[in-house]
Formats: C-alpha cells, structure tokens, sequence
C-alpha cells in the first residue's frame, strides 16, 4: 500500500471528533451484533417457534416508522446528544436483561419486551451518526469517513459475531450480556467527548400558542414532502425499502433457525454463518476508504 493511499484512507482521523464518534459507532454495532445474535438463539432454544424469532427481529425494527421524529429531535437537540442518550438507553436495556440472566428470572416474554422497547429507538441510530459525521467532518472528508464508519458495521458482523456468539457458547447469556452492557456504556461515554460545531440555526416565526407537538408535526409533513418531491430521493427511498422488505430480514431473523435446525451447529456456527455475510461488504468498505 502506498503512502499517500494510506494517508487518505487516515485522513478523517486527523479531526478529533472523529476520533470519539468512530469507536463509539464501533463498539455500538458491535454490541448490536452481539445481542441480535444472542437473543434469537435464546428464544430458538427456549421455545423452539419460528414464529417468535420471526417476531423477535421484526421488533427490532418497529422504530423504522418514527425514525424521522427521532431526526427532528437531533435538529433541536443536537445530534451528539441525542445520540449519546440513545447509547445510555441501550445501556440500561442490556443491563437489565444482564441482571435478569444473572438471576435466573429471564424468560422470552421479557426478552420480547426488552426488544420492543430497544426497537423503537435503534433503527434511527444509522441515521443519526450520518448526521453527526455530517456536522463533524469537513466536505472534502465526508465521503471518506463515511467509508471508514461504514467498516464499523462489516466488522462488527465478523469480529463481533464471532467473539460474541463464542463467550454465549462458552459462558452463557449472563456474561455475553455483561460484556455487551459494558460495550453500550463505553460507547456512550466516548460519544460526550464529541463537541459539534456550533451552526447558525434559520430564523423562524411561529404563533405564540404553537405547541411542539404541532411544530413537530409540520417539520415532518415538511420532510417528506422535499423527499418526495425529487427523483433522485424518490428512488434512493424505493431502493432502501425493497432492500429492507426482501432482504434483511432472511438473513438476520432466520439465521439462528437455519444454524440450528438445517446446519445442525452450535452459537460458534451460527458466529461464522452471520460473519460470512459480511466479508464483500467489508472490502467493499476499505475499497471505498482507499480510493
């Protein structure tokens, strides 16, 4: 590898946010990965349905529909803060499935509780780290650092998958979980040390008996009317629903059935099976961060 390749593809670490954000990220999709992983071969082996697993991972895309709300309170209260308090929520979900682990008292109902809850806040955690890195990174840096971040999710399918479902096989789902809660709490306290810019906000004038919840709900039909108004958003829109509707959910609600019932294989194999999606994503990624 050159030098000057290896310069661009450091570049973004140059910038101290970056620095913060880009393992804070690492550690959270790592953890994801950890816990979708070992859930859904808890409830596979306490239950046995593939219907709860199917449910199981659905839940932890319920918040795909308020996602935008999610968005217009990181335009209020800055996307670092709202990150980091969505990080924090992850914490305390992990811990207390943690301590129920630790203490006999876990059970499927509360696991599916526990994730419906988790479900609502994590699907927007993509978007607002995009928006974060947006306000961070200078313009002619963007892309790179969108590739670099991207490599945080490819490695957390790969490394996370593999320690992660190992430690599950190992020790059990109390000390995964120990392990995942300390990962969300790190990546939430690295994520403090984030300071964004601070941005001229536009001016704008609203009635005195404008209550929040009115202003909240003119931003959003707001939103969708620009997304919708231009081809190129339109498509992008498609594009990522049909993906998320034929795709994602095959690979990452069924895989601990089809390790367990088709492959005959312990958490171990269900790590590599889930790794192996990952691989052409995560060159893909470096490609991109390189050139």
């Amino acid at each position: 590898m050159s030098e000057s390749t290896r310069a661009s593809a450091l570049a973004p670490f140059r910038i101290r946010n970056y620095r913060f954000q880009w393992p804070s990220d690492l550690l959270t999709s790592w953890a994801f990965e950890v816990e979708a992983l070992v859930l859904g071969w808890y409830i596979m082996v306490e239950t046995g349905s593939v219907l709860l697993l199917t449910v199981l991972a659905s839940l932890n895309y319920a918040g795909t529909l308020i996602a935008p709300v999610f968005g217009m309170i990181g335009d209020r209260i800055g996307h670092r803060d709202l990150l980091a308090a969505m990080r924090f929520a992850y914490a305390v979900l992990a811990a207390t499935v943690m301590t129920l682990a630790l203490t006999g008292l876990l059970a499927p109902l509360y696991v599916m509780i526990i994730v419906a809850i988790m479900g609502l806040i994590r699907p927007s955690d993509l978007g607002v780290r995009g928006a974060l890195l947006a306000d961070i990174m200078p313009p002619e840096q963007l892309v790179g650092a969108i590739s670099v971040s991207r490599t945080t999710m490819d490695s957390a399918r790969i490394a996370g998958a593999l320690s992660g479902t190992g430690l599950f096989a190992a020790l059990g789902i109390g000390p995964a979980y120990v392990a995942i809660a300390c990962l969300y709490l790190t990546a939430a306290v690295l994520m403090l040390y984030v300071v964004t810019p601070t941005r001229p906000r536009a001016v704008t004038h609203h009635s005195a008996d404008d209550w929040p919840a009115s202003s909240l709900l003119r931003d959003l039909k707001e939103g969708i009317v620009y997304a919708w108004s231009g081809p190129g958003m339109r498509a992008v829109l498609c594009v990522a629903f049909l993906a998320n509707l034929t795709a994602f959910p095959l690979t990452n609600g069924l895989l601990p059935y089809v390790a367990r019932e088709i492959f005959h294989t312990n958490q171990a194999g269900l790590g590599y099976l889930s790794a192996s999606f990952a691989l052409g994503s995560l060159v893909g990624s470096i490609t991109l961060s390189l050139t």
